[in-house]
């Protein structure tokens, strides 16, 4: 097995971050509202909604605690949208 397909990596992170902003326009959130409610920088929230940086398990948290969202609902959902065959490894 080789090690992770960085352009496999880059889609899950853009998958990820369009998942995150889909959750806070669907609340009807701007980033500001939302990163002023929960004491989150606002400039994490962009990162990870822009897909700019490799998301920490810790920003992941917080992000969903402030959308109200379990981060194994925003996992599943990531899982649905990746695909049944999706995989990380070159096999």
């Amino acid at each position: 097995m080789q090690h992770v397909n960085s352009k496999k990596a880059k889609n899950v992170i853009r998958i990820l971050a369009k998942l995150i902003k889909e959750e806070r326009l669907r609340q009807n959130k701007s980033q500001r509202l939302l990163a002023d409610e929960f004491d989150i920088p606002k400039s994490m929230l962009s990162r990870l909604e822009n897909g700019i940086n490799e998301p920490k398990l810790i920003s992941l948290l917080s992000v969903c605690e402030a959308l109200n969202l379990k981060l194994s609902d925003l996992i599943r959902k990531l899982e649905f949208e990746l695909g049944d065959k999706f995989s990380l490894m070159e096999k």
